[in-house]
Order: structure tokens, then C-alpha cells, then sequence
């Protein structure tokens, strides 16, 4: 991960400042620079509070309030009365990206009637709406906005992304506003409306990057022109010298599935391909259940104790020694990609250099085949000491089998703290029975 995005639309403060602080906690610790950017909610239209969920089927009329709540089901309740006053019959409404449709019929003292169009999803609480073609007078930085930005300068955010934008006097605006709070932050331009793709060329002059947003986007603008404007914003993008991100949907079928669907691999690739600097991930890693991609099963009992071993590397932290006769465990850990690199003996000089092209997998030595368990640890962990490769601070996961120099027997799985294990080690020569 490059940068991690936090999405101020929801959750509170102190929740993303709890993220925040273990970001940079993380980042130190495993010495890995990572870019925190703080995504504002905007001048985002939505619903307001409503009574459970409601499917509208097409044809139905509905009426449209400038409430908080309601709590009928044909009712829907939109808390932003100067909004709804610029409708006009004929004028198209979108809500839930587009998963509901409605179209203006007839506007009233306040209210609005419409007539539902398309529905392919229930309606709830909150639910974003979109108004293409109608324009919205506010400042592109709400109160909300402005609050959430100057949280971020206390925590040093080093991206802030400005939803809806409009003009460049919109960035203007928000730079402004950041100077004003002392934030250096860099600024990015969330473009979701068809008026910021209009004024891309004037945009692009203010800001650090752009993000293509097409979930809004796709909303705003018919769905099929999407692909054409994506790649046309990031190869002018490109030409300004300014970051561009990709964004919605990149892997959404990860939502509930361990691998990509072939379109979105294409997706992604053709992004690559056409100069963009970033990919933005977020229900695939916000909500669904996994996050870090294939669920790993089993075979034989060497992948199962690999299974176990990759866990609780992961867990603990721990930095995994390995000695194989052939090499299999040494691979079947690497597919876990643990954090640390995976220390490899074997007893076999040849095993050793084949296993150099694994993903993570550091060769150290050859060790000779060794019946005695307490030994062969310690060899391994004096080894790694020697090398390098481990520090007295560490935890070590070593995998090992109960037959030394047979393939086939790995069964064994052993967690030491190894300052714990030095003080209380006899052992004196054995690093000598380790050959390099």
C-alpha cells in the first residue's frame, strides 16, 4: 500500500485520528513511507433519515420533501430545501449511484413529485443523490469540511481530496481555506460532475492531482462516455505532470469474492497502460472479507502446517525460519508474502540456490541433518543471528520436521522469543555445524 485513503464522509474524528496514529505507528515500524490522504465528504447530496428500507417499482410516484426524516415509505425525505427548489418537470433525479431513477413530474409549494423511472435496489437512510445538469450554488467546502481539514493538520494528512469540483475557482477556495489553517497538504481534485470535466484544463493549472471518481461520474454523465473522459483525464493529467487516480469498482466483485472477475483485471490494466499513477481501492478493502486477497487452503499436511505457520507469522509479527529438504516449505510459506523475510536452511547446498527465485525466500546455510530438536534450533537460530537476518528483540516461527533430511516430514512449528532462548541456551559451538 502506497497511501491509505480515509473516507470523511463517514465515521467520526477520533475514529480516523485512531487510524492515523496507527498508520504512522506501522509506517515507522516496518520502514515504509505511506501517503495519507483525507478524502472530504463534500457537497454531497443525500437523502435524509428514512423508516427502514423501501423498493419502488417502476411507474410509481413518489414525493420528494425538504425534511430530515419521514417516515412514509412514498415519501422521501431531502434536507436541502434550496436544492430541491431549482427542480423543474422533466428534470432527472439519481439515488444510490444510479441504482434508482426518477424523473420530475410536478413541483409544489416545497416539495416535488416524481415518477420512478428505473429501480434496481432498495432505498435506505442517507442514500447519495445525484441532479445532473442542475447547478448547485454552494461553497465547494461545507462546515463539516472545514472542521474534518483542520483535524488533518493536527495529524499531518499529506493528500486532501476536494469532492465535487466544479471550477478552478473551487480549488482556489479550498486552497485558500488550507492556508489559512497552516495545512501543507497537497490538494487533489475529485472529478464527478460533468462541470468539473468541462473545466478539467483550468483545474488541472490549481491542483496536485485528480481523481476519477466514476461512481458520481457515471451518474452525471451516461455510463458509456465514462471510459473515453477516464482516459482522457489522465493523459492530460499526464501532460500537466499532476498524479491521477482510478477509482470505484476497481475489484468490487472482491466484495464477496477471493479473486477478480477477467473484466476487472482488463480494467486495471488498461488504467496502467494509459498512464495513471494510482489504483483506489474501497469496499474491496473497507468491508469486504478479503482484504488481502486469495484464501489459502490446504492439500497435504506440509501445506497445512505452512497454513498455520504463514498465521501466525502474520500475527505475531514473527520472522520466519524454515529448513527444508527440498524446498516445498520454504515456497508454500512465500505465498503467504509475510512481511519479513523467510530464512532458509536446508541440508542441501543445491536446494539452496534453486529456492533464490522464490518470492521473500533468503538462503542462509546448510545444516546437516540434525535428531535432536533442541540442537537443530538452536544451530538455526544461531545462524540466523550470525547472518544477520535476526536481532535478540525478534520472534522467530520455526518450521521444521520430525524426520531431519527426509522429505515429506514437516510437521513442526515452533515460536521462540530469541533473547528468552539465548538466556537460557547451553549450546556453544553450534553455529560451527552450519556451512555457508
Amino acid at each position: 500500500m502506497d497511501c491509505a485513503r480515509l473516507n470523511f464522509s463517514h465515521g467520526t474524528l477520533e475514529e480516523h485520528g485512531e487510524v492515523i496514529r496507527t498508520l504512522r505507528e506501522l509506517s515507522a515500524k516496518r520502514h515504509r513511507p505511506v501517503a495519507i490522504l483525507q478524502d472530504l465528504g463534500g457537497i454531497k447530496l443525500r437523502l435524509g433519515e428514512m423508516e427502514g428500507s423501501v423498493l419502488l417499482p417502476p411507474g410509481e410516484m413518489v414525493t420528494m420533501v425538504p425534511d430530515a426524516s419521514s417516515d412514509k415509505p412514498n415519501v422521501l425525505p431531502f434536507p436541502q430545501a434550496g436544492v430541491l427548489a431549482s427542480l423543474r418537470p422533466g428534470h432527472r433525479v439519481f439515488v444510490s449511484d444510479g441504482t434508482v431513477s426518477l424523473e420530475v413530474v410536478e413541483v409544489g409549494d416545497g416539495s416535488v413529485k416524481l415518477r420512478v423511472i428505473n429501480s434496481s435496489g432498495r432505498l435506505s437512510s442517507f442514500k447519495g443523490v445525484n441532479l445532473p445538469g442542475i447547478h448547485i450554488d454552494q461553497p465547494v467546502l461545507t462546515d463539516a469540511d472545514k472542521e474534518a481539514l483542520r483535524y488533518g493538520v493536527d495529524l499531518g494528512v499529506d493528500w486532501v481530496a476536494v469532492s465535487f469540483v466544479r471550477t478552478a475557482d473551487d480549488i482556489r477556495y479550498a486552497k485558500s481555506y488550507l492556508d489559512s489553517i497552516g495545512s501543507q497538504a497537497l490538494v487533489m481534485a475529485k472529478l464527478e460532475r460533468a462541470e468539473g470535466i468541462e473545466n478539467i484544463d483550468s483545474i488541472l493549472q490549481e491542483v496536485d492531482g485528480v481523481m476519477v471518481a466514476r461512481g458520481d461520474l457515471g451518474v452525471e454523465i451516461p455510463m458509456e462516455q465514462v471510459p473515453i473522459v477516464q482516459k482522457s483525464l489522465v493523459k492530460k493529467a499526464n501532460e500537466a505532470a499532476k498524479v491521477s487516480i482510478i477509482a470505484t469498482q476497481m475489484l468490487r466483485s472482491m466484495v464477496d469474492a477471493p479473486i477478480p472477475t477477467r473484466a476487472e483485471v482488463s480494467d486495471i490494466t488498461n488504467a496502467v497502460l494509459d498512464g495513471c499513477d494510482s489504483i483506489l481501492l474501497s469496499d474491496e478493502t473497507a468491508v469486504g472479507p478479503f482484504p488481502c486477497g486469495n484464501h489459502h487452503t490446504s492439500r497435504d499436511r506440509t501445506q497445512a502446517i505452512a497454513l498455520a505457520a504463514g498465521k501466525l507469522v502474520q500475527s505475531l509479527k514473527a520472522k520466519p525460519i524454515v529448513i527444508t529438504s527440498t524446498g516445498r516449505a520454504a515456497l508454500e510459506i512465500s505465498r503467504f508474502r509475510p512481511e519479513n523475510q523467510v530464512i532458509v536452511f536446508s541440508h542441501d547446498e543445491a536446494v539452496l540456490r534453486r529456492l533464490c527465485l522464490g518470492w521473500g525466500l533468503s538462503p542462509v546455510g546448510v545444516i546437516p541433518p540434525e535428531a535432536d530438536v533442541s540442537k537443530l534450533v538452536s544451530k538455526l537460530i544461531n545462524a540466523s543471528l550470525e547472518a544477520g537476518m535476526v536481532e535478540a528483540e525478534d520472534v522467530v516461527t520455526i518450521v521444521h520436521g520430525f524426520l531431519p533430511g527426509v522429505s515429506g516430514t514437516t510437521n513442526t512449528i515452533q515460536v521462540l522469543d530469541v533473547k528468552e532462548f539465548l538466556s537460557r541456551s547451553t549450546a556453544t559451538d553450534d553455529v560451527e555445524a552450519v556451512s555457508r
